[in-house]
């Protein structure tokens, strides 16, 4: 008995092992492999940078230019960090001969799922790519992936969007986490609103020298502040201009952008253009001053006062036009008039309880290039002095802004940007909500009618069956009555007949006794 009970106890814990064998075994095939993925590159100077998981090396791609990747097991994914914007370019699967071509977006850290771009059933993996490229395309880094979750790296891009419910307009890459920290967690992450980041001013170059880190960091910052739609910028450079008096400093700023060959026009028709675009309902941007005086700044706040109205006149056309849109907000930071004060020290659900202010310092925390400026101990604060939340901050606040222009009424609560402001989601919802309740009284209007018509078909069928009764009793009766008179008609007929042939008879026997009496008489 107990040898029994023993034995079954270790098929238990037999049981259990294989259990859990099976399930760290599942566990770990759920992580994309791709440090065994087998590579190689021709047609680039120096191939080795491609692999090295490291931004800062880049390869420029020669005439016919290619990159093989391969894995027994299968590749799921790709995903390509560019050093420059890229044009498109071709995978082909080398078995099928397949090939489709990806890079529409110019997306600069690209993600490409490979069942997808071939159009097949996601298990339907391919083992051997070849990823082509033009000449002149620049890569920092290539990943191809196995099946399973992907490391927490890759990022996932969305196309820009096409109708924005906030669209910020941030002259640099680093000030949507500063300037307008908390924004983005709160309303792009927290929220799930479509907002569009448009940058000002491109970091590819910086001061006429090449730059080969801003454009990785701004987004990196922006992926883990919650911003899922690419962000889009102009092809202005990056260029310094400061002063404390906003007349010095916007002055100074055309003067630095003339130099470098763009006018103060191309600036407002750049914001036009990006509103037109996105037909955004609320507009954030900078402080008129340009927080502690940046030139570009104070270009940025001067150009979008004038942008919000030629974005919605008919009359103003540009290069590429779009459709003109009418905003129905303006904020701009520190904005004295109508002013509002965002709360951005209260914990988020979608980011574990973290504030909005500490998720945009994590975001500040990928723009490594920057932390040498005062900007980092203004939002990190000091040893003796350090930032906490976002109400610690005392110059520049994050949290104060103004209301510019409006075209849905004042603020009365004055903490939300969206105050006044149906979202495009709720808009849809509404509509749809509408037109769900439309669709309702459709059926229940066209069930009634239904219902009435067949009421009314009943009736009439009833009338109608009525009426065949009555002229159908009717004609029955009409022949009965036929039938009687032709019998009463038959029976006078039969009667006179009768009579007829009775005196006829009574005139015979009567002509015959006569006769007899006379014959007995003569007898006689």
């Amino acid at each position: 008995m107990m040898k029994h009970l023993v034995q079954k106890m270790l098929l238990s814990v037999i049981s259990l092992i294989l259990m859990w064998s099976d399930y760290t075994t599942t566990a770990e095939a759920k992580t994309a492999e791709y440090e065994n993925i087998i590579t190689q590159a021709e047609g680039f100077g120096k191939p080795e940078r491609l692999f090295d998981k490291d931004r800062g090396t880049y390869s420029t791609a020669k005439e016919d230019a290619c990159i093989n990747l391969s894995y027994e097991e299968g590749i799921q994914s790709i995903y390509i960090e560019f050093d420059r914007i890229p044009d498109s370019w071709s995978l082909t699967d080398t078995e099928s001969g397949e090939t489709v071509y990806c890079g529409s977006y110019g997306f600069l850290h690209e993600y490409v799922d490979v069942a997808s771009a071939f159009g097949r059933e996601p298990e339907a993996l391919s083992c051997e790519l070849q990823l082509t490229f033009p000449a002149g395309t620049v890569i920092a880094d290539v990943y191809g992936f196995s099946e399973g979750e992907l490391p927490g790296f890759v990022q996932i891009w969305q196309p820009p969007c096409e109708e924005a419910d906030l669209l910020l307009f941030s002259s640099h890459s680093d000030d949507e986490q500063l300037f307008f920290l908390g924004m983005l967690p709160l309303y792009a992450g927290e929220r799930g609103l479509q907002v569009q980041v448009a940058y000002v001013v491109q970091h590819f170059e910086v001061n006429k020298t090449q730059n080969h880190v801003r454009p990785h960091e701004q987004l990196d910052g922006l992926w883990v502040v919650g911003v899922r739609n690419y962000p889009v910028m102009s092809e202005f450079p990056d260029l310094y201009a400061e002063s404390k008096d906003r007349e010095t400093a916007l002055t100074q700023a055309k003067k630095v952008y003339e130099n470098a060959g763009y006018s103060y026009e191309d600036f407002v028709d750049y914001l036009v253009g990006c509103i037109r675009r996105f037909k955004p309902l609320v507009v954030v941007s900078h402080d008129l001053d340009g927080e502690y005086g940046h030139g570009t700044h104070v270009l940025c706040a001067a150009a979008l006062t004038e942008a919000i109205g030629y974005a919605a006149e008919d009359t103003y056309v540009i290069q590429g036009d779009e459709t003109p849109w009418q905003i129905e907000k303006l904020y701009l930071h520190l904005y004295e008039e109508n002013p509002i004060v965002m709360d951005y020290d209260t914990p988020l659900e979608h980011f574990d309880g973290k504030t909005a202010f500490e998720v945009s310092r994590e975001g500040f925390d990928c723009h490594k290039s920057q932390h040498w400026t005062w900007f980092y101990k203004w939002i990190y604060g000091t040893e003796a002095r350090p930032i906490l939340k976002a109400t610690d901050i005392r110059s520049y606040s994050p949290c104060k802004f103004g209301l510019y222009y409006t075209g849905v009424g004042a603020d009365e609560a004055c903490n939300d940007f969206f105050e006044n402001v149906k979202t495009y989601g709720m808009r849809y919802e509404e509509q749809a909500r509408m037109e769900a309740e439309k669709e309702a009284q459709r059926l229940k209007e066209e069930a009634e009618r239904e219902a009435l018509e067949k009421a009314e078909a009943e009736k009439a069928a009833l009338e109608k069956a009525e009426r065949e009764k009555a002229e159908r009793e009717k004609a029955e009766a009409a022949e009965l009555q036929k039938e009687l008179e032709e019998e009463k008609a038959e029976f006078e007929r039969e009667r006179k007949q009768k009579l007829t042939w009775g005196i006829l008879l009574l005139c015979v026997i009567t002509v015959s006794a006569i006769s007899l009496l006379i014959w007995r008489k003569r007898k006689h």
